[in-house]
């Protein structure tokens, strides 16, 4: 059975992807849907295979959150491991929207966030008419009703072992994604040996995920432009370069991420705040800046008259794509894949993804952290869409 077709949820017809309705002209300057034309992004298939059929021997799967393809190519210099390595990496495609949330969960799960229903940092929830926060949650969403599917590891005979900080041990990202994972928190100057703890724990079968967020963290506060992001991405090579050489021998390393980064800036942002005709076209403001997911308020023709007031106002700041459009582009699962009755309402009526460096969002509903964000992701540009994967034995 196809991974998007798991038993777990009731299912709608597929969408019509043929009509002139669903049609879209897709801009040069981001790259295609992730499952446009039949493909589907390799991220699905880093880790997913290493939980349901498994070879023998050790495996740890090395997340580098941020850390974009693009970036890493730019960035040579300051990763001498991860250059050394790179006649063994590839650059692949990540799902979209391009986000840790999104991206995580179709890591573990093989599934695509169309299956999985993960669909931006912020997702809609219809039941209660408001976000849910994909890292953290929301009170009352329970993790394991919001992706009822079972992830490999949950479906396996395998131990897996999850190395990340003690306050992911409950998060909702968590109780999503790594169910089945047997969990070990690591402070920040002892990943390399909590790692080998976690492989030992596992066992010479075993299978470890090390969640890396470090570059993440500096891109989102200083930008990708900035001495704290390479200094960061250095530090990660060097860890990198710790684990080869004191992890146990045999060990299989996977490295990948989970998406790129671009910079914004204020004069770069357009905030639909500003802009009280179309917000009162909205009812939920849902994904991110760079991935704005648009829920409108009940009414006929609203999600035709809010797609046209954004393509209007924001003109090649960002393509503007109608809940139909979203479907049949191929942007967060194959075309024409029956979508779960509890995946459909979530989807958005008007999706926002911004090319450049561009962001568009609504500073009214946002802590005032976002606003001063400046290394951004969630769109398509070459540099949030593409990852590295690196394959090697220790």
């Amino acid at each position: 059975m196809p991974a998007d077709r798991a038993g777990g949820d009731d299912l709608v017809p597929p969408h019509p992807v043929t009509t002139a309705e669903g049609a879209c002209s897709w801009p040069s300057d981001l790259v295609p849907p992730p499952f446009a034309g039949g493909a589907r992004p390799a991220l699905l298939d880093v880790l997913a295979p290493l939980a349901a059929a498994p070879a023998p021997g050790r495996d740890l799967v090395v997340l580098l959150d941020g850390v974009g393809a693009d970036l890493l190519a730019e960035h040579r210099a300051l990763t001498p491991t991860l250059r050394r390595l790179a006649p063994q990496t590839e650059r692949v495609r990540t799902v979209a929207p391009t986000t840790t949330a999104s991206a995580m969960v179709s890591l573990h799960t093989g599934l695509s966030p169309l299956g999985h229903g993960a669909l931006g940092y912020l997702t809609y929830d219809p039941l209660s008419g408001r976000t849910v926060n994909q890292l953290t949650g929301a009170a009352g969403t329970d993790p394991g009703r919001w992706m009822p599917l079972p992830t490999p590891v949950e479906a396996g005979t395998r131990r897996a072992v999850q190395v990340a900080p003690a306050k992911h041990a409950h998060s909702h990202l968590s109780g999503v994604a790594f169910r089945g994972w047997e969990f070990l928190a690591h402070g920040r100057g002892d990943r390399v040996e909590a790692v080998r703890t976690a492989l030992h724990r596992a066992g010479p079968d075993g299978l470890v995920h090390l969640h890396v967020d470090d570059v993440d963290h500096a891109g989102h506060r200083h930008g990708v432009d900035s001495e704290e992001w390479r200094t960061a991405l250095a530090e990660v090579d060097a860890l990198l370069g710790a684990l080869l050489r004191r992890l146990p021998r045999g060990t299989r390393m996977h490295v990948t991420a989970d998406h790129g980064m671009v910079d914004t800036a204020p004069e770069l942002t357009t905030d639909l705040a500003d802009h009280p005709r179309l917000l009162n076209l909205v009812d939920e403001v849902a994904g991110e800046a760079r991935a704005l997911s648009l829920h409108c308020v009940p009414g006929e023709g609203v999600e035709e008259e809010l797609a046209d007031g954004l393509t209007d106002l924001l003109g090649e700041r960002a393509l503007v794509l109608r809940h139909d459009q979203v479907l049949a582009a191929g942007l967060l699962g194959p075309i024409g894949t029956p979508v779960s009755a509890r995946v459909e309402g979530r989807l958005p009526d008007v999706l926002v993804l911004s090319r450049d460096r561009w962001s568009v969002d609504d500073f009214s509903r946002r802590p005032d952290s976002a606003r001063h964000m400046i290394g951004v992701h969630g769109s398509l540009t070459s540099a949030e869409a593409w990852v590295p994967l690196l394959r090697t034995e220790i």
